[in-house]
């Protein structure tokens, strides 16, 4: 290690044990340490941060860390050489492979014989997990949250139904016995979809290889929501072609997955406001290279930049406060455990479109 004491730039014969212990702890303390001088530039590295960021010898540290072309606004190695402090803040840094890790710096300086600071020690802490679990757990208080809104909801509409129903009972009032006994019955279909939601995505399993028809299980999509769609005058167009041999997974997700994005292309339609717009959903199912495709396509409402990248989390519905985001969820799922993807591409006012790959690999091959 050269650059940080100036006794143990010799040959390693000539160091003591000390020195060879803080050589040896250096290159082994499982943080990002680097040393830079007064221009930035990295003088010094351990073992972990040349195994991550490549060799930084005389390269700026903006550089290695963030692939930037000028010093960061805030550095914490500058305000060390400024007032001779220890100072600390989070960051963002990029690896070697593009990988994004959140850190913790802490800065020190490192001063020669005569006590003034020749460059400033830089430690930088992996605190990625941790985040990722607050994230995690904030994500769980605000889904918490919003079902238990969504249940309450429910229970509105249940309430509503009996007492429809119950003034049916008294007047003698078939019409009004039949009215609140649908609304029953509509709400408690709400409410055990939301259960099976959330069973679902807090069950983490394998799913099963069996044969799914991708073209009927759009079809039928269609068929579940024309009534709604009628409503709302929302035209629904299929564009289904053959797939070749039947994708093998587990049917009811696969149907999931699809019926959760066809509803939310309708309601993205049905809440749309301009009313000298032509509302339309189609659902496309096609082959792509060795791969099915599903596209839902709508011109509704649409999405932000901030919606699009909230959207496949567990907190964000782009039903405003009558959905929870779990259907999206289930769908995003669903197209993992099948080892494929699903993308959106969305406009405000201009509507959505989402994608999924489904890979027919693996025994999904035609033929096998």
């Amino acid at each position: 290690m050269t650059g940080v004491t100036p006794s143990m730039k010799g040959e390693p014969d000539r160091l003591d044990v000390h020195e060879l212990a803080c050589a040896r702890l250096f290159d082994e303390v499982p943080c990002f340490i680097s040393v830079q001088d007064r221009n930035f530039r990295i003088v010094e590295a351990n073992r972990k941060f040349k195994e991550s960021f490549g060799e930084p010898h005389g390269r700026h540290c903006y550089e290695v860390y963030k692939k930037l072309e000028r010093r960061c606004d805030v550095c914490p190695v500058a305000r060390t050489f400024e007032d001779g402090g220890v100072h600390s803040s989070e960051e963002v840094v990029v690896d070697g492979a593009g990988k994004k890790t959140n850190v913790i710096v802490h800065t020190s300086p490192i001063r020669n014989a005569s006590g003034e600071i020749e460059s400033v020690m830089e430690v930088s802490t992996d605190i990625t997990e941790l985040r990722l679990l607050q994230d995690r757990l904030a994500t769980l208080g605000q889904l918490v949250g919003g079902i238990a809104h969504s249940i309450k909801n429910v229970l509105e509409g249940l309430r509503g139904g009996v007492y429809v129903a119950n003034l049916g009972f008294r007047d003698d009032n078939p019409a009004d016995i039949r009215t609140g006994w649908e609304m029953v019955q509509r709400n408690v279909e709400r409410l055990s979809g939301m259960i099976m939601d959330m069973l679902y995505c807090a069950k983490e399993r394998e799913p099963r290889r069996l044969p799914v028809d991708l073209p009927a299980a759009a079809r039928e999509a269609l068929e579940v929501f024309a009534a709604r769609a009628n409503e709302c005058g929302v035209a629904l167009e299929a564009r289904i072609e053959p797939v070749g041999a039947p994708f093998l997974g587990e049917p009811r997700d696969v149907h999931s997955l699809v019926s959760n994005l066809v509803a939310n292309a309708v309601e993205a339609c049905c809440s749309d406001e301009d009313e000298e717009k032509r509302h339309r959903v189609v659902v496309s199912v096609f082959r792509e290279n060795d791969a099915a495709v599903i596209r839902v396509e709508d011109n509704g409402v649409g999405m932000d930049g901030d919606a699009r990248r909230k959207l496949f989390s567990m907190i964000y519905s782009t039903k405003g406060s009558g959905g929870t985001g779990l259907g999206l969820l289930v769908s995003h799922k669903v197209a993992v455990e099948h080892g494929g993807t699903i993308s959106v591409e969305s406009a405000p006012g201009r509507g959505s479109t989402f994608t999924v790959r489904l890979p027919m690999i693996n025994g999904n091959a035609d033929g096998d």
